[in-house]
């Protein structure tokens, strides 16, 4: 990941293509193990059953952590201490 042939010139900033593979496979894993809401599915039909959309309150929370650590990490990446 350092931009010569042998990366096939990709550059990864800041560590930003590890933070974003190790995310993934983690929200996969964690898909996987939760599995399904209770009452997503009819039990008889195995057809889906309608369901509330969102949750404002937790809508609102995740976006503020979000918006929150993006802040933290790009500083973070970027900035350095010079002493």
């Amino acid at each position: 990941f350092s931009g010569t042939d042998a990366s096939n010139g990709m550059i990864d900033f800041a560590g930003s293509g590890v933070c974003h593979m190790v995310g993934g496979w983690c929200g996969l894993v964690a898909a996987v193990l939760v599995g399904p809401r209770m009452g997503r599915f009819d039990p008889v039909t195995g057809l889906a059953n309608e369901m509330p959309y969102y949750n404002t309150t937790l809508m609102a929370l995740g976006t503020f952590i979000l918006w929150f650590r993006w802040y933290g990490f790009n500083c973070g990446s970027t900035l350095s201490v010079q002493g």
